[in-house]
């Protein structure tokens, strides 16, 4: 992946989570201590932040740094995610899965959602 490539993932990640989290980029801003100039390039793919402030963002997002960095739709899942994402993509009732790989599923299906969704809107923008 090339730099501007990284850069505009991290910008629709950031987007991404930014609505997610019903806020704006201002409040992002200020609870990061940054400008909303600064948020605003991140956004746009114009800056990456350093990584104490993607760090910063994962912990309140509640999300992992790859989640910020990398796009939702390639990151490949784990050899022990494997299963569950298959039942979750063939449709197969999932309530009998131990709550954690239940929230996995859930939590993969949400990021992939997402994701197509924020491309369609940087598309149709």
């Amino acid at each position: 992946m090339s730099t501007s490539e990284g850069k505009i993932t991290m910008g629709r990640n950031i987007k991404r989570l930014i609505k997610k989290q019903g806020i704006t980029a201002a409040q992002l801003a200020e609870i990061l201590g940054v400008s909303t100039a600064t948020v605003s390039d991140w956004s746009n793919g114009k800056t990456y932040p350093r990584i104490a402030k993607i760090e910063h963002m994962a912990e309140y997002f509640g999300v992992q740094k790859a989640d910020l960095v990398e796009d939702p739709q390639t990151i490949s899942a784990s050899a022990s995610d494997e299963p569950i994402l298959m039942a979750a993509h063939w449709g197969i009732d999932i309530s009998s899965l131990p709550d954690e790989d239940r929230r996995r599923v859930i939590d993969r299906a949400k990021a992939y959602v997402e994701g197509l969704i924020a491309n369609y809107e940087d598309i149709n923008a």
